[in-house]
């Protein structure tokens, strides 16, 4: 039995040391992620979307809008921030 338990944890070990995918590179080509990395990341790490149920994005986006506008960062066009929203919503 432990002999099994044993070979079981070092397969789960093994399997689990595979090289991954950086997340830019797998993010890199959809649709939003520029604009998502270049705003978001004026003042924090761009996040991942499953932080929030796709419809609750908008409002986070607009709360960080806001912030933005206060601390007189660089603003996305309308076109850029419905692209952010987009980014976020399909993922």
């Amino acid at each position: 039995m432990k002999k099994a338990i044993l070979m079981t944890l070092l397969a789960l070990f093994i399997g689990g040391c595979g090289k991954s995918v950086p997340r830019d590179e797998q993010e890199k080509n959809k649709p939003g992620y520029k604009e998502a990395k270049a705003y978001c990341s004026q003042c924090h790490a761009l996040p991942f979307a499953d932080q929030h149920p796709p419809a609750g994005w908008p409002d986070v986006v607009a709360r960080m809008a806001g912030y933005m506008r206060a601390a007189n960062r660089k603003m996305p066009d309308q076109a850029e921030y419905d692209a952010i929203v987009g980014y976020f919503q399909s993922n």
